[in-house]
């Protein structure tokens, strides 16, 4: 592979300047708030140099989105390919998002966001489709694990597999955002580990038969 030139390396480590800075504002202050200004002040950039880079704010934030949507992605890859047996592989998936997140919270408040109606209300249905596949495809991607468990006859039957990766996804998805409140506080930083666990361990007991039975086999 031919290496890189000086100048192709300068505009990559302008790109990645320009999305961390994007990805920290639009976190903090939301994208309707978030301006192209203070976006190249913050990525230490010419406002003139972010257009050369992304046509507008709208394109930035779908690539802030994109590009977090892709490294959570691998991060739940390399959970489930250390786990063991469906459910476990479940478990470590889910975990893994809770802890991606508590590591990365501008990524997912960034992606939280294009979940919100006020939010969507400023962006192109073009762009909130995108991004919606995205997540579409990725929960997609994780219920092909509870099928399995199906097949297998570890969950019951009737388990609509797409439904519960829905259901994993917005209770991880609302874990976090509790572990991220800084004050008033419902539960004990130490406790949320626990918690953690044992909203997982509800999961996969509602997903198997009467009194967390297995699934006829």
């Amino acid at each position: 592979m031919a290496e890189i030139t000086k100048r192709e390396r300068k505009k990559l480590e302008h790109r990645q300047s320009i999305l961390r800075g994007a990805e920290e504002l639009f976190s903090v202050k939301g994208y309707r708030e978030t301006t192209m200004q203070e976006i190249a002040e913050r990525a230490g950039v010419a406002k003139g140099t972010l257009y050369l880079y992304f046509r507008s704010k709208e394109e930035l934030y779908l690539t802030v989105c994109v590009q977090g949507v892709s490294g959570f992605g691998e991060n739940l890859e390399k959970a489930r390919a250390r786990a063991r047996g469906v459910e476990e592989k479940i478990r470590a998936v889910y975990l893994a998002y809770i802890r991606h997140s508590l590591e990365q919270p501008s990524v997912f408040r960034v992606l939280r966001d294009t979940f919100l109606e006020q939010v969507r209300r400023n962006l192109s249905p073009t762009t909130v489709r995108e991004v919606s596949t995205i997540i579409g495809e990725w929960l997609r991607n994780e219920s092909e694990l509870v099928r399995e468990g199906i097949e297998q006859g570890l969950f019951r039957p009737d388990l609509d597999p797409y439904r519960f990766s829905v259901l994993a996804w917005r209770m991880a998805t609302g874990l976090v955002e509790l572990a991220l409140l800084r004050e008033p506080l419902v539960i004990e930083g130490s406790d949320l580990e626990d918690l953690f666990e044992e909203s997982i361990d509800l999961l996969l007991r509602g997903a198997k038969g009467p009194a967390g039975e297995p699934g006829n086999r």
